[in-house]
């Protein structure tokens, strides 16, 4: 297939218990700087990492994502985790999208601080087969690094990979045996955190400047991650 007709996607995945002004801006600054033609948001029913730690339900959750990505043209959603109804590995998901969508060429968006344990999510090679990784800044941990510290990131990974290039504030690392991309892209982060949000409003405290304004209308409403909370939907 001629790589002009070929579609540059993203996919931001995560529970987004709920979704925030940190997820938005990471999607809006990765979206301009790979100059990508979408990202997908792809919220999970459970995820590996986070089992037990799913606040509100499946139908709140991605209500509240629709609510905050009406106006972004270039945000779409994608349901496929939450009809899994089980954990949702990524290596599942991306395969179940290659299937759907054979046109996309696939980035996968990551904070530095998932990246940090990367080397420990299931099935990592073909992971690595499959999509070209984006790594972007988060408060507390260190921009992007050098090949050095690469090296020591990346020393559980099964592949080897040389600097390719440096320029408007990327780092670009070919993987020598997929010919893949792990892109470490410096944003201007927010620190926010969606466990700060719960908190926060648990304890009757405003979460007002971390949420889009729908959102926090819709949590309100329905009264989320209160100190007694409603029975959720699933």
């Amino acid at each position: 297939m001629n790589s002009s007709s070929r579609q540059k996607s993203g996919i931001l995945g995560g529970t987004f218990d709920p979704v925030h002004l940190g997820h938005l801006g990471l999607a809006c600054d990765v979206l301009e700087k790979m100059h990508l033609d979408r990202v997908w948001f792809i919220p999970a029913w459970r995820s590996p990492h986070k089992p037990d730690r799913v606040s509100a339900g499946a139908d709140h959750r991605l209500n509240m994502l629709k609510e905050a990505l009406a106006r972004f043209p270039k945000f779409q959603i994608s349901e496929i985790e939450l009809h899994q109804k089980e954990i949702s590995y990524t290596i599942n998901t991306l395969t179940a999208l290659h299937q759907r969508h054979p046109d996309h060429d696939w980035y996968l968006i990551l904070g530095m601080d998932t990246f940090h344990d990367f080397a420990s999510w299931k099935q990592i090679r073909d992971i690595l087969n499959t999509v070209h990784l984006v790594v972007a800044t988060r408060p507390g941990y260190p921009d992007s690094p050098t090949p050095t510290a690469l090296s020591s990131l990346m020393e559980n990974l099964p592949f080897t990979y040389q600097l390719d290039r440096e320029a408007n504030g990327t780092q670009t690392f070919v993987l020598r045996e997929t010919e893949k991309t792990v892109i470490f892209c410096d944003i201007e982060p927010l620190d926010i955190s969606s466990s700060e949000i719960r908190s926060r409003i648990k304890s009757n405290l405003s979460a007002k400047k971390m949420l889009p304004p729908e959102v926090e209308r819709y949590i309100m409403t329905h009264l989320l991650y209160q100190a007694n909370p409603q029975p959720q939907p699933e």
